[in-house]
């Protein structure tokens, strides 16, 4: 993370930093990027970078945070009470908003999608954390339901939620993959098809 000399520059040379670093990130694979690269964007002295950034990687995470903070304000306002909203019915709410702020910001999807075909170790750090958040957050919701009569008390919590997290993690994987843009129908589409099982089971 950013040291206080990082936090303490002014607003606009702190976001020129961000945004030169967003860009470079959403350009090219992380594994491919040279620091350079981003002192040049950015238009510091390498020695700065060193008194702001421990390395590359320091930043790369630091953006990602960035990027995961900006999608949760964008979201604040679908934090449903859990007693009175359905699991399913926040669920797919919420995959609407978060489709809608990824067409909003596509440096973000690229960003994604260059870490995804990448395969470098940071992939692992930095979905898995995030990932451990939407598990608690999905929990919750879950075991509500459970008490309300909603979703059988013989349902496994934690089975649920992975199914859930690993069904539309791969829905947008394969359309990051596949796609140079993002088709929200067709995710949006698959999106449904998961909930409709999930409401209506297969038997």
């Amino acid at each position: 993370m950013p040291t206080s000399t990082f936090l303490n520059l002014p607003e606009e040379k702190k976001n020129r930093i961000i945004e030169a670093s967003i860009d470079v990130f959403s350009n090219e694979y992380y594994s491919a990027i040279k620091l350079s690269d981003i002192i040049r964007k950015a238009k510091i002295p390498r020695g700065s970078f060193y008194q702001y950034f421990e390395d590359k990687k320091d930043l790369y995470h630091y953006v990602f945070s960035i990027i995961v903070q900006e999608k949760m304000k964008y979201i604040g306002d679908m934090i449903y009470n859990p007693e009175t909203t359905p699991f399913t019915v926040l669920f797919r709410d919420l995959y609407i908003k978060g489709l809608n702020f990824a067409l909003e910001n596509p440096k973000y999807v690229m960003i994604t999608k260059n870490l995804i075909h990448d395969g470098s170790g940071i992939y692992n750090e930095l979905f898995e954390d995030n990932i451990e958040l939407a598990r608690e957050f999905y929990r919750g919701y879950i075991n509500t339901d459970k008490k309300l009569g909603r979703i059988r008390e013989d349902v496994d919590t934690d089975l649920l939620v992975d199914f859930v997290i690993s069904s539309i993690t791969n829905i947008a994987f394969d359309e990051i993959r596949e796609s140079n843009a993002l088709d929200p129908e067709k995710m949006l589409k698959k999106a449904e098809g998961i909930i409709s099982i999930l409401q209506k089971g297969i038997e």
